[in-house]
This record gives C-alpha cells, structure tokens and sequence, in this order.
C-alpha cells in the first residue's frame, strides 16, 4: 500500500493532467500552468489517500473496541460463574437454591456456557440427593416431610431449571442416575433424554410428564403416577414397582 501510494502521488498526477489534456483537446499548457495543475492533483490525492487512512483507523479501532468488549463481557460471565458455584457449594438450602436460578440466568444469557451449567447442574442434583442416601435414613426422611413434594428447594429448583431445557444443548442427555427422588412432585416437566438409571421415584407424581429416549433402567417406579405421562422410545428395562402402590405401612399386605 505505500509502494502504491508513492507511485500514485509522484507519477499519477503528471499523467492526469496529461491525459485530461489529451480527451479534452485542450491547448498545451504553459509550464507554470502544468505545474500547477499536477500539484492541484496531487493534493487531491493526497487528501483522498489521507481519508482512507483515517476511515482505517476508525475501522481497527472499532474491532479493537469489540474486541475489547467481548473480552469484558466474557470476564464478567467468568466472574458470575464462580459465584453461581460458591453459591451451589454454600451450608444454606436459600442461598443454593438462587444458585440454580443463577446457573440458569447465566445460560440464558451467554449460550456457549449452556454445556457446562446442565452438567453442573445435573451433577449437584446427584450430589445433594444420592440414593442411597449417604446421611441417616432418619434424617432424611425427616428433611423430606418439611418440603413440598418431597424435594428440597435447592434439589427441585435444578431439576425444574433443567427440564426447562434452556440450557440443555441438541442431542445431549442429563445424568441423573442412582438419584433420591422419592415423593417429588415433576408434573408436566420436560425430562427428555433424562437418565434416571437406579434412580429411586417412589411415589413420584409425573403426570402429563415427557420421558421421550429417558432411561428409566433399574428405576423404582413404586407409587408413581404416570397419568398422561410420555414414554415414547423410554428404556424401562429392569424398572420395577410399575403400578405398584408405595408401601405405607409394614403390616400384611391388603388383599385386593
């Protein structure tokens, strides 16, 4: 470009005129008039040389500027990110459940991060809610009588965050196998591709609830409604307690 722009501004203008000369039949010109003429053109050229180099600058510097933005815009994501975890990882089931709506607020917002919140998600739900429990059976069996449906909020705040699949990527599946879901209410959510492998569903309501190619492999179904409930291409394999009534009481069984 400078080459160029040398050539252009040493040799262009005296062909110019010249050539202008030539087309318009003009009479020749005196040397100051030529002179003159090829410094006129010369100073067009220079000024149209001096635009373009200012319309590039403008242009490097709005990448740069865009640039600039999407690396602050992607520290600020990295920032709320970690805080989303420390909030995940806190001793109190309030702050853990705005953790989950923060998860889902950050994939709505910045959808290359939609991967790994679904996979974090999925993996504090089997963290908090293992089955078999790894805490006294008394214990939570107490804590599951103070919520509704049986879950506790920071448990059914990820699991309702990720049936509303904003984060859930095309064609993935969410891990959420050997999971305690024992009473918990999941009427009309979306759990498809859902893996609740060995997964405890005991007295579940999952009416009008979509199971299309979940995993239900080795679940217990004892108890559950499945009113409306879509199991299109579901793995039921080894699932057990189908129609099954969960068990109240530990007398004989009812004769039917």
């Amino acid at each position: 470009m400078g080459v160029l722009l040398g050539w252009c501004v040493a040799f262009a203008p005296a062909w110019i005129v010249q050539h202008d000369i030539g087309v318009h039949g003009g009479s020749q010109l005196s040397a100051a008039d030529r002179l003159k003429a090829v410094n006129d053109v010369r100073v067009v050229l220079l000024q149209g040389a001096a635009g373009l180099v200012a319309l590039g600058g403008i242009g490097l510097g709005s990448v740069l500027t865009l640039r600039q933005i999407r690396v602050s815009r992607e520290g600020q994501f990295i920032d709320l990110f970690a805080r989303a975890i420390e909030q995940l990882s806190s001793e109190q089931v309030s702050v853990r459940h705005g953790g989950t709506y923060a998860m889902e607020q950050i994939a709505d917002a910045a959808p290359h991060y939609r991967g790994h919140v679904a996979a974090l998600l999925a993996s504090f739900v089997r963290q908090q809610a293992p089955w078999p429990p790894t805490r006294p059976s008394a214990e939570v069996d107490a804590e599951r009588t103070r919520y509704t449906g049986g879950l506790r909020d920071d448990v059914g705040g990820a699991i309702a965050a990720l049936s509303r699949r904003s984060m859930v990527l095309p064609g993935d599946s969410i891990e959420l196998e050997k999971v305690d879901l024992r009473g918990a209410e999941l009427v009309d959510h979306d759990l498809s591709r859902f893996c609740f492998a060995g997964a405890n569903l005991t007295g579940c309501d999952l009416s009008h609830t979509t199971f299309t190619d979940a995993s239900l492999r080795n679940a217990n179904l004892t108890g559950t409604t499945l009113t409306d409930a879509n199991l299109t291409s579901a793995d039921l394999t080894g699932a057990t307690g189908i129609g099954t009534p969960p068990a109240l009481h530990h007398g004989p069984t009812p004769q039917n």
